[in-house]
């Protein structure tokens, strides 16, 4: 029997922690569920992960069993957030459901376009800041959703969450699938030789799974995590990208240096890792101070420049690379 363990605590920071005692290994069709016997603390990019290994579970037949500690006191936090019911189970303890509108938003299954639309009308009582920025933050769960809708291939849709830290005024959000991946989304039109490529080429702008042409298409530019990654750095915080065999993150910007937005994420300040346990889908985790700071409300100019210098620098690199005979 396989064993799946949930540590005691999963956050961008610490993201790492998810592989801890575990090999993502599920070919034997018997997963055993345990837990940290002490405390779980979780940020939604990790109720979002194990969603999406809920689905893979499902997509796949495998079976589960759970063991976990009843005392825990996170529990009641976990369950209002989704965690147990993404990994198909009941909430193991009866709690008191408290009214989420401007704290979070619980785990959401979202499948076509239409439950895309609504989900965001129903955000709104979460972003506590201008309707310039909220804008923003909009942006970033359409693009990252619809990433999934039309070029993950999941059979079970997407799975979103979020919550807000008022202390910090910080919104955090998890977004998941059991999708083909990054990388299976990108090698049909672009040259590829790992995750960890691909996951580059994901974050470039001008790069998408729907054409070789740079710059996409009319209807998709292939700006959608490069927008994504650029609003987590304009607040130094911290982006997590986990797909196949590799992850990506961010590291927040020091408040000594100037905010750069580079087109090319290989010069962003960052950690990346390859050979990691195989994971089918993609993950992705950001934090976002939503204070209406200068470079916040200066953010979508920025981006868009940044955006048209690298699609132009790409299409310079590529027709360096054609030889005529």
């Amino acid at each position: 029997m396989s064993i799946l363990y949930v540590p005691n605590s999963i956050g961008l920071q610490n993201f790492e922690s998810i592989f801890s005692k575990n090999s993502f290994n599920f070919n034997d069709g018997n997963v055993a569920i345990q837990f940290h016997p002490s405390y779980v603390a979780m940020h939604p990019m990790g109720i979002a992960f194990y969603a999406a290994l809920g689905d893979y579970f499902l997509l796949h037949s495998i079976k589960t069993s759970a063991t976990i500690n009843y005392q825990i006191r996170s529990i009641p936090y976990l369950q209002r957030m989704g965690f147990f019911g993404g990994l198909g189970y009941g909430n193991p303890v009866a709690t008191v459901e408290h009214e989420e509108a401007g704290r979070f938003i619980p785990l959401t299954k979202i499948k076509t376009n239409e439950e895309l639309e609504t989900f965001m009308k129903n955000i709104d009582p979460l972003l506590h800041t201008s309707r310039e920025t909220s804008r923003v933050i909009k942006h970033v769960f359409s693009e990252l959703l619809r990433n999934v809708l039309e070029h993950s291939q999941a059979t079970n849709g997407g799975n979103v969450c979020a919550s807000y830290n008022r202390n910090r005024k910080k919104i955090s959000i998890g977004i998941s699938d059991a999708g083909i991946g990054i990388y299976n989304s990108l090698r049909h039109y672009h040259r590829l030789n790992s995750s960890l490529e691909a996951i580059y080429a994901a974050l470039t702008p001008g790069i998408s799974g729907t054409t070789a042409r740079i710059g996409g298409t009319e209807e998709n530019a292939g700006a959608g995590l490069f927008f994504t990654k650029c609003i987590a750095k304009s607040t130094r915080n911290l982006l997590v990208i986990y797909s196949g065999d590799a992850s990506f993150k961010l590291r927040a910007t020091p408040k000594r240096k100037p905010i750069q937005f580079y087109p090319d994420p290989r010069q962003d300040h960052k950690t990346v890792r390859d050979r990691l346990p195989y994971f089918q889908g993609t993950l992705i985790g950001i934090d976002i101070f939503i204070e209406d700071t200068e470079t916040f409300n200066n953010l979508m100019v920025e981006i868009g420049a940044a955006y048209r210098l690298g699609v132009k620098k790409q299409k310079k690199d590529y027709y360096k690379r054609i030889s005529f005979t």
